[in-house]
């Protein structure tokens, strides 16, 4: 077993000696230590440098400015085109709502689910068309209640497939406390 050690020793030393020998210089200015020169900087250097990243920045905005133009006219054009629009939402419960909207010059009473949309009524009695209009329009956000039953419920989804994860977070804390 040291004989094995010392021929690798041996082999090795013979692989490597010569590498060093023959990247050694002889003569001596390649590797030698020099002072490093100071950078030459100028106010005027300065200044341009600084001009140049305003400028740029101005060309930035200005190019953000047009695209939001662009795009909102091409956007606002769209949803014109479109004509939909909802005037009154109501939410009976998690994934379901009674939905009043406007779309191809008709006022239709909608009931919305996951799953399927219904007509229930078309609105015909321009008084109350008028008045469903000029209130503004509803943001369909959903209730809080409803975002939290829905994550609990994904959450004990989640706990039921894999049952180990869950208990090992309530056993350290339990252990920390």
């Amino acid at each position: 077993m040291i004989r094995k050690v010392i021929a690798c020793l041996l082999l090795l030393s013979a692989v490597f000696l010569p590498l060093q020998i023959l990247a050694q210089e002889t003569t001596g200015t390649y590797l030698q230590y020099q002072e490093p020169k100071a950078p030459e900087i100028s106010w005027l250097s300065s200044i341009a440098y600084i001009f140049s990243l305003l400028v740029t920045f101005g060309v930035i905005l200005f190019l953000a400015y047009l695209a939001s133009r662009f795009l909102g006219q091409k956007m606002g054009s769209l949803s014109a085109v479109n004509g939909g629009r909802i005037l009154s939402s109501i939410p009976l419960g998690a994934n379901r709502a009674v939905q009043v909207v406007e779309i191809a010059g008709k006022v239709l009473v909608l009931g919305v689910t996951d799953h399927t949309i219904v007509l229930l009524q078309e609105i015909t009695d321009e008084t109350e068309i008028a008045r469903l209009k000029d209130r503004p329009a509803a943001t369909v956000q959903p209730q809080f209640a409803t975002l939290f039953e829905r994550h609990l419920t994904s959450l004990q989804n989640i706990a039921q497939k894999f049952p180990g994860i869950l208990d090992s977070r309530q056993e350290n804390d339990r252990r920390k406390r």
